[in-house]
């Protein structure tokens, strides 16, 4: 009792709350996400939200409603007729006229409006794996397998070899994101580390990203922050690439909690908030510390966040194991309700994807769950500094 007495008072001081439920979709290939097994997003030409999965590609419309295309279900879309090449996808983009394209383990289709073109032909792409892919003004850059580097320009394709003169100095580039800032090209390589790669005169030139003097290996991907720069981040730690050139710690695990925690993934919201996806939940983090902690407690499925994605509307699209969902646009001044849409589970159907599912972090009976229990780690941390500056004198 005293405990719950002791947080009230703490939840008075909180500085960000959130309002508005979150929105939970369960996986259902006719009516729903075709499965929860995200692999990239990326917002469409029509007020869309664009998910590749691990069972075809699926669009959240403008109105609400969901449509899915794989290779078993081929189909018309707003971007043409569809038959895709397999029922994976690793990676989905806009090009600068809108088309879409869509990467496979086994290649590329480039979309013009009314049908698509396939490129798995080793002439153009090195390795038909298709890691990730950037729209960099009117270019398109796509990471292959083990094979570096490709650019597609006014019909051209460039390859960037490996250690090459280029200075591509990793095999596989894991994520890339543009920093509309400095108009660089960010790339990160989680055994290689990080480079930009700027347009001079003549080709693109590549430039390691250093942090006090050594490269920065184990960065497990890059983000686009919207007021400039990049994200930078590994299970343990949060850095910033600014449009100088610097880098800036921004966190570590141990800002967010008192207990363990792993980062999964970030995304920046237009409103200046940093929300980050765990294996605890989802934390949101300014410039005063954690905003916000959205956990089980609140609604989410599972406590274990894969991924997170901001569409063109503001909203946090977020992927727990057996759901996708997304927390309504916040700004500082809203206010989180604690309860989420219900989703009813649907009954399995012929195109109904199954998908393996990881054992929810349970709420300890009696517990304070989500925002309660940020409380509480929060004044536990303080009491923790009260008691280390008595016991020293201080």
């Amino acid at each position: 009792m005293r405990r719950i007495v002791i947080l009230f008072i703490v939840l008075a001081s909180l500085p960000v709350a959130v309002s508005s439920a979150l929105y939970i979709e369960a996986p259902d290939y006719d009516s729903g996400i075709a499965s929860a097994g995200v692999t990239d997003a990326t917002n469409g030409r029509y007020g869309d939200v664009i998910f590749a999965t691990d069972a075809g590609i699926s669009v959240y419309t403008a109105n609400g409603t969901w449509y899915s295309v794989n290779a078993r279900h081929p189909g018309e879309t707003p971007y043409g007729m569809l038959a895709p090449l397999g029922t994976m996808v690793t990676a989905v983009a806009l090009d600068h006229e809108g088309h879409l394209w869509i990467g496979y383990p086994n290649g590329l289709q480039i979309g013009d409006g009314e049908e698509y073109r396939t490129i798995d032909d080793q002439q153009f792409l090195k390795n038909r794996n298709i890691n990730c892919m950037a729209r960099w003004g009117d270019e398109m850059w796509v990471a292959t397998g083990q094979a570096g580097l490709h650019r597609y320009h006014d019909g051209v394709w460039t390859w960037y070899q490996p250690l090459g003169a280029e200075g591509l100095a990793c095999y596989t580039v894991t994520s890339m994101v543009v920093d509309a800032a400095s108009d660089v090209l960010v790339i990160g390589s989680e055994r290689d580390g990080i480079q930009v790669v700027r347009k001079g005169t003549g080709d693109a030139r590549f430039e390691q990203v250093v942090h006090e003097g050594e490269r920065m290996r184990g960065i497990s991907g890059v983000r686009t922050d919207p007021f400039g720069g990049v994200y930078l981040f590994n299970r343990t730690t949060v850095f910033h690439y600014t449009p100088a050139g610097e880098v800036t710690p921004v966190l570590d695990v141990e800002d967010l909690s008192a207990f363990p925690v792993s980062i999964h993934d970030l995304a920046a919201t237009p409103g200046g908030l940093l929300l980050i996806a765990s294996d605890k939940g989802i934390y949101g983090w300014n410039s005063s510390g954690v905003a916000m902690h959205i956990t089980s407690g609140d609604g989410l499925r599972s406590n274990f966040v894969k991924k997170l994605f901001i569409d063109a509307d503001g909203r946090c699209w977020f992927v727990v194991s057996g759901n996708v969902g997304y927390v309504p646009p916040m700004t500082e001044a809203d206010v989180l309700a604690l309860s989420a849409v219900p989703a009813q589970t649907p009954e399995a159907h012929e195109g109904t994807v199954e998908t393996s599912t990881e054992a929810q972090t349970p709420t300890p009976t009696g517990e304070p769950a989500g925002v309660l229990e940020g409380a509480w780690a929060s004044l536990m941390e303080w009491l923790g500094a009260v008691g280390a500056k008595a016991a020293s004198g201080g």
